[in-house]
């Protein structure tokens, strides 16, 4: 069971999702719901919910300052952003910041649904277009002459920047993934990090 948490400003988003998912036939429910940023600061039972899904605009706060907020009150908790905004510019930043996922509110239940069961395994969720975007600019830095990785370490590289995790990376390239694990160490050592969160905030930064 997956349980949302919910922070909408509009009832008739929040009525449709619940309408959407029911506790008796869905695998995830709307555990809670709030209107504003302020009203969640105060929730002090973090273990009643598995994911928050923000709306990107609410009425107080920026985007960015919202879900700064929404971080430092809930470390570790994915964060979803859900929005009628399609451009580009909005996934990108949201990206960079650490959010798991990016849903279209036009999505289906299906998109929901799939989107945050692979947010709850670890990956990031965007569009094609975001990650086709994102990769291209990351390949400018981590294929940098320097680092010397070699095509293997590309292939991971690549495929753990869109969010896949080495499980995952194992089955795309139909390796153990202990190989995959071996080789994630060694890309960790080229990169001079000590972890994959690291490995990944450093691959990111290699383009700003």
């Amino acid at each position: 069971m997956i349980r949302i948490f919910i922070i909408e400003d509009h009832p008739v988003i929040v009525a449709g999702l619940r309408t959407y998912f029911r506790p008796s036939r869905d695998t995830v429910i709307i555990a809670k719901s709030s209107n504003n940023i302020e009203d969640e600061l105060h929730i002090d039972d973090p273990e009643s919910f598995d994911v928050i899904l923000l709306d990107l605009w609410l009425p107080s706060g920026e985007p960015v300052e919202n879900y700064k907020k929404i971080t430092s009150k809930f470390p570790g908790k994915p964060i979803v952003i859900y929005t009628g905004e399609t451009s580009i510019h909005w996934q990108r930043i949201m990206f960079k910041l650490g959010a798991q996922g990016f849903i279209n509110k036009d999505a289906d239940k299906s998109l929901i649904e799939k989107t945050l069961e692979r947010v709850i395994k670890g990956e990031k969720v965007y569009s094609h277009m975001m990650i086709e975007y994102q990769t291209k600019l990351i390949l400018k830095g981590y294929r940098n002459p320097k680092f010397s990785i070699t095509e293997e370490q590309d292939e991971i590289i690549t495929l753990f920047m869109e969010g896949l995790l080495p499980i995952d990376i194992a089955n795309r390239l139909h390796r153990d993934v202990s190989a995959v694990n071996k080789q994630l160490k060694k890309i960790r050592r080229i990169y001079d990090v000590k972890t994959n969160a690291d490995l990944k905030i450093m691959i990111l930064n290699l383009d700003a």
